[in-house]
């Protein structure tokens, strides 16, 4: 799974599961080349006030120019709605009319609660939109005073998280601008200059910081009482800032003033599972985590996750039940994440297999012609049907995948075995077929067995010793008749499916720096050559530890005229790095993004992220599992073939 950025106030922004992890709205930097420039969508008032009656006018692009009717789609943003998309329902605001050759209308009232809403215009049939560029179309609330609510531009930020990460940076800007009493804002801008700057900007503003935090601390420091919201921010900025002795003065006020919000719950939560860490004392951990709940509930921090871990840990199962009913409500995880934590216990794998059979997204039919789906609240305004009905069926074969390892766990291989063989009917993932491969052996059959070793076997990535060796296990010659029309059977069976996942655009210039500091054009280094292109920091888990396979995918692509080629985003270059590098085996090129500019231009949310690029520089397989790479490029060198 991806690791996610730090979001602000330090509260860690998890993927929820693999379900929400598939659907998340991940939009490219440009749209579908083939669709041509973006239209133009106008509103009047340009400025509204809540619960202001909107008029539309749109003059489409050229995908979307010989259409009757069109329809507008939009998700709302609240004041209290959190970073990235995922989350978000998106609603069908309207249907417009077309009024003359260029213009199409509609008209929708601004609902009263709503700061802030994207919008993309598509055809009825959802096949075809306009989101303009990936970026969407927008409209912010604004006051009496003309200016745009301060939580107007806060949920834009938000809304461009993950996306144009220095839009959301200039958005927070301008809200602290015009809103620089909104204390709650300062370490969040802290924030996102360190997302979208780098090290290099976000340090450089430091010194600025602090003397602000000087002059917030010299006005804020005797008042008593204040609320606690504002304590809570101080302290949050002053976080951002490293000023420890600041950090120590509000930590303690927020502790003894601040209770219920989020800040203060989620330091006592830590404080209590490190304490837990130290001393294993369950009871008395449990008991304060008790104590606390009322005032952590619904304020989204780690409270439930640590408790249900110490529950499990120390075998109370009443506490596992409670804390279990509580991260269900609590957590935006995901029910698989609670399901794999609780199949550590034998008396709790039955309630491990209901939450992990709830989490599994539908099985109604996807066909791209569903009505359902062209009305799907679940459809990212920047998703066709089609893309959509895709991403569905990867994420329910996601689901069935982790379900069956559930499963699995608890001894149930007969329905282990049918789950994969569902998951497998989507799936690309070799890793995936070697495992129902197994299943399928452990259970005498071998005929399903060598079906499915055989797409094993045809995957590029395969050594061809290893392909041997599966036809022999299953009582085949590798060269013989049967083994070899298996081979043949599962490469078209796999290809198409490969091919529904392509996307195609290309990123907007970038610069990174070499291993001496020396900026170098993204593009120069992608030209020419099919590229594997990863976002990595030193600091993320999941990207160290996919450092080998990284190496052997590049030993495999090398001799065939493709590249492994590394952005680490956090890390700089010199001695220690260069250390880094050679004892961990890094053996493809390693870069460093220190601006910035490469992560913003291909909307990189968290490490590790997988591109997969053409030799001409556009993007054509996005968040790629590195298992499924050496069959997307085989896809894109067969497309290259069939062209010429």
């Amino acid at each position: 799974m991806r690791t996610d950025l730090s979001g602000p106030s330090g509260k860690i922004q998890f993927a929820a599961g693999f379900v929400m992890l598939a659907l998340t709205v991940f939009a490219g930097c440009a749209g579908d080349e083939a669709s041509g420039p973006s239209g133009a969508l106008r509103f009047s008032p340009a400025a509204p006030r809540p619960g202001s009656q909107v008029a539309v006018t749109y003059a489409p692009g050229r995908i979307l120019a010989d259409e009757g009717r069109l329809v507008l789609r939009a998700h709302f943003r609240t004041p209290d709605d959190d970073l990235y998309n995922g989350g978000l329902r998106n609603h069908r605001m309207a249907v417009m009319e077309r009024q003359s050759a260029d213009n199409f209308t509609a008209e929708f009232t601004f609902p009263d609660s709503v700061v802030y809403v994207a919008f993309a215009v598509e055809d009825t049939l959802g096949q075809h939109l306009d989101a303009n560029d990936g970026k969407l179309f927008e409209l912010l609330v604004h006051g009496t005073d003309g200016k745009p609510l301060y939580h107007a531009l806060i949920q834009r930020a938000h809304d461009f998280a993950g996306r144009y990460w220095k839009t959301g940076h200039e958005s927070v800007r301008r809200a602290m601008r015009l809103y620089p009493d909104s204390l709650g804002g300062w370490g969040l801008l802290r924030f996102y200059e360190r997302v979208a700057l780098g090290s290099g900007g976000g340090d450089s503003l430091l010194t600025w910081h602090r003397r602000n935090l000087d002059g917030i601390h010299s006005r804020y420091s005797d008042q008593s009482p204040l609320d606690p919201e504002s304590i809570a921010a101080i302290q949050d900025y002053a976080q951002s800032v490293a000023d420890s002795a600041k950090v120590e003065f509000w930590t303690s006020r927020m502790l003894s003033e601040a209770r219920g919000t989020y800040m203060t719950e989620q330091k006592r939560a830590m404080s209590t599972y490190l304490a837990w860490h130290e001393d294993r004392n369950a009871e008395e951990a449990i008991s304060a985590f008790e104590y606390y709940w009322p005032d952590a509930r619904g304020k989204g921090t780690q409270i439930a996750e640590f408790a249900l871990a110490v529950s499990i840990e120390s075998g109370d199962l009443a506490a596992v039940d409670r804390w279990t009913e509580r991260m269900i409500e609590d957590d935006e995880r995901g029910q698989f994440f609670i399901a794999n934590r609780l199949a550590r216990l034998p008396e709790r794998r039955e309630r491990a297999l209901a939450l992990a059979l709830q989490a599994i997204p539908t099985g109604q039919p996807m066909e791209a012609s569903s009505k359902g789906l062209v009305l799907a609240e679940g459809r990212a305004l920047n998703k066709t049907v089609r893309e959509y009905a895709r991403s569905h069926a990867r994420a329910r074969a996601a689901s069935m995948n982790a379900y069956s390892r559930v499963l699995e766990s608890a001894g149930r291989l007969d329905a282990a075995l049918e789950a994969i063989q569902e998951a497998a009917s989507e799936s690309v993932n070799p890793d995936l077929f070697r495992r129902l491969a197994d299943l399928r052996l452990a259970q005498g059959d071998s005929t399903g067995a060598a079906e499915a070793y055989a797409t094993v076997a045809a995957d590029p990535g395969t050594s061809g010793s290893e392909a041997d060796s599966m036809a022999v296990v299953v009582g085949l010659l590798p060269d013989g008749p049967q083994w070899q029309r298996l081979l043949a059977a599962v490469r078209d069976q796999i290809h198409p499916r490969v091919l529904a996942d392509t996307v195609s655009w290309s990123p907007q210039p970038s610069r990174v720096r070499d291993t001496e500091g020396n900026r170098q054009s993204l593009f120069e280094l992608l030209a020419g050559r099919p590229t594997v292109l990863v976002f990595w920091a030193r600091g993320c888990g999941h990207s160290v530890q996919e450092i080998p396979e990284l190496a052997r995918l590049h030993q495999l692509l090398d001799p065939r005229g493709a590249q492994v080629l590394s952005i680490t985003i956090d890390d700089l270059p010199g001695p220690e790095m260069t250390e880094f590098i050679e004892t961990n085996g890094i053996t493809y090129p390693v870069y460093y993004d220190l601006e910035r500019e490469a992560s913003t231009e291909f909307s990189i949310s968290g490490t590790p992220t997988h591109l997969v690029l053409d030799a001409e520089g556009r993007v054509r397989f996005e968040y790629s599992e590195l298992a499924e790479i050496p069959l997307q490029l085989e896809a894109l060198a067969r497309m290259r073939q069939s062209v010429r």
